[in-house]
């Protein structure tokens, strides 16, 4: 089945002019750009960028169908990238985005999944069941484990050092009600206190040079 779905794929690919580009990969990772441009989807109409930046001028073009960003290469916030690939998401709902982690990193998958319309996919996958993942047609996303607007605008503010009496008064709600969203998304995320969830944020906030550097 899955060779037929690339069979296709290639068809319609090769049906595209030579400029046509409907696969992306965001990634630093020489290893894995070559793995991805020479032995992944050799038939596709592939580019591989190194910013989300870099690739913008694709994303309003008809004929881009996946969007796969490498988050463990990036070196900008995370957290930007993933508030650019939320925009993103909304303006079109056709665009398949996938995101690339560790899964031995718990609190940063389970952030990762819960961050928007994505599907998050081990990154140390072996290359047939990667291939697969990619051609296989996406599942409906379940909505209900997704963050509310409400809980990214609490993360945002959170990310940029602000108290949780400050992210009440930004977001008009009463302090107790701030402190039960906050706690019910620990619970979500397998997180055991606050502190965690703040470290989780930096983590995902700083540059990712100055992180691992």
């Amino acid at each position: 089945m899955f060779d037929r779905l690339e069979h296709l794929t290639q068809q319609l690919s090769f049906a595209l002019p030579e400029c046509i580009i409907s696969q992306i990969l965001i990634s630093t990772d020489s290893f894995l750009s070559y793995a991805w441009n020479r032995g992944l989807f050799s038939g596709k109409r592939n580019a591989v960028f190194s910013s989300l930046d870099l690739a913008h001028h694709q994303f309003a073009k008809p004929h881009l169908s996946h969007l796969i960003v490498d988050m463990e290469s990036l070196l900008t916030s995370r957290f930007s990238a993933l508030e650019t690939l939320r925009q993103l998401a909304s303006h079109n709902r056709k665009l398949h985005i996938y995101l690339l982690a560790t899964k031995s990193d718990t609190p940063l998958f389970n952030f990762l999944r819960a961050a928007g319309p994505f599907r998050v996919l081990k990154r140390d996958l072996p290359v047939t069941p990667f291939r697969q993942a990619l051609l296989t047609p996406a599942s409906a996303v379940d909505v209900s484990r997704k963050f509310p607007p409400v809980e990214w605008q609490m993360f945002t503010a959170l990310a940029q050092g602000k108290t949780l009496k400050h992210v009440a008064h930004l977001l008009n709600l009463p302090y107790h009600r701030i402190v039960y969203r906050l706690n019910t998304q620990l619970s979500q995320l397998g997180l055991p206190d606050r502190q965690s969830l703040l470290h989780l944020l930096h983590r995902l906030t700083i540059n990712a040079n100055h992180y691992w550097g």
